[in-house]
């Protein structure tokens, strides 16, 4: 019965591979000669579902298609193959913001919200701004302990939430990556950390604040804290033989422009092999993570044309098509 329907979930990826924005349809927008043209693309392929009265609005659109996607992705993928840590990264992230929402005093943070993930956003809410923690993991409760005590001794702030609860996510999604057989659901996340923990070290490296790099190191990840022992370059060296290579002449550049679509190409590549293999949940997880990465991608673009930047910028900052 599980393969069966594992196999059923698999077609109807298939048929919603169609939804992709083309390559054609994302150039068309990167240089469309206004905002007002760009979101008309997006019309056109009838994105999020929906129109909008006022082109300053393409958010809605971005956001509607990303809860679609989110919602049948999580609905769909069978249990205990690593499909669920994606939705409980977005509960970690829905936490974030309603820890902000509770302690920085914010009246709205729904739009800061992740569409869907395990936990109802609003008994989320409710448990949070109540103290009750019980209901929760272990790893978030833990977590939202650490901010509680923080906040008791006045050292709370914004960074200290994101750290926190970051690393308490990792933590979890690592843990239930020990369970999982296949390889391609570890090999994102622990992709996903090393390229985070590189960008962090590069980050610090350039600030001078070695500290500040040992704060922000996510456990889980195929190179572990000693990789980044000594100074910038040669830890950029180094990367040329690490699983990375690709990274390495970029980030030795300052080009982190070119780090960051590398780092994404890198994430749907370690599905994109896969996709066509029904009785793997590869297709269903390739098909997640290439549709967060065009909806950051057109968020993207239109945001650059809001602001009428050159177009050879807005062409550089292009990712990798899964389609």
């Amino acid at each position: 019965m599980a393969g069966n329907s594992l196999i059923y979930s698999n077609a109807r990826v298939k048929a919603l591979e169609n939804t992709f924005l083309t390559n054609e349809k994302i150039v068309r927008m990167a240089y469309s000669d206004s905002l007002e043209d760009g979101v008309k693309v997006l019309l056109e392929a009838s994105y999020g579902g929906g129109a909008i009265s006022d082109v300053k609005d393409y958010d809605l659109l971005l956001q509607a298609e990303d809860k679609k996607v989110s919602e049948f992705v999580f609905d769909a993928a069978p249990k205990g193959q690593g499909m669920e840590t994606f939705a409980v990264k977005s509960d970690y992230h829905n936490l974030k913001a309603t820890v902000k929402g509770k302690y920085m005093r914010l009246d709205d943070v729904n739009f800061m919200l992740a569409p869907k993930g395990n936990i109802d956003v609003d008994q989320l809410k409710e448990w949070v701004y109540a103290d009750e923690y019980s209901s929760l993991s272990e790893y978030m409760k833990n977590a939202l302990l650490t901010v509680d005590s923080a906040r008791a001794d006045g050292n709370l702030s914004p960074r200290f939430i994101d750290l926190t609860i970051d690393k308490a996510c990792y933590a979890e999604i690592n843990s239930m990556l020990k369970k999982v057989k296949n390889s391609f659901m570890p090999a994102y996340w622990q992709t996903n950390i090393d390229m985070m923990n590189i960008s962090a070290f590069v980050r610090a490296s350039k600030a001078g604040d070695k500290d500040l790099f040992k704060e922000c190191f996510i456990a889980g990840g195929k190179l572990d804290y000693s990789f980044f022992g000594g100074e910038l370059n040669n830890v950029l060296d180094k990367l040329t033989y690490s699983p990375y290579p690709q990274i390495a002449e970029p980030l030795k550049a300052g080009n982190m422009v070119a780090f960051e679509r590398i780092w994404d190409n890198t994430l749907i590549n370690i599905f994109k092999n896969q996709r066509n293999d029904i009785f793997t949940v590869a297709p269903i997880a390739g098909f997640y993570v290439a549709k967060k990465i065009e909806i950051k991608i057109v968020r993207m673009i239109c945001i650059l044309l809001k602001n009428d930047v050159d177009k050879d910028v807005i062409k550089d900052r292009l990712r990798e098509l899964y389609a």
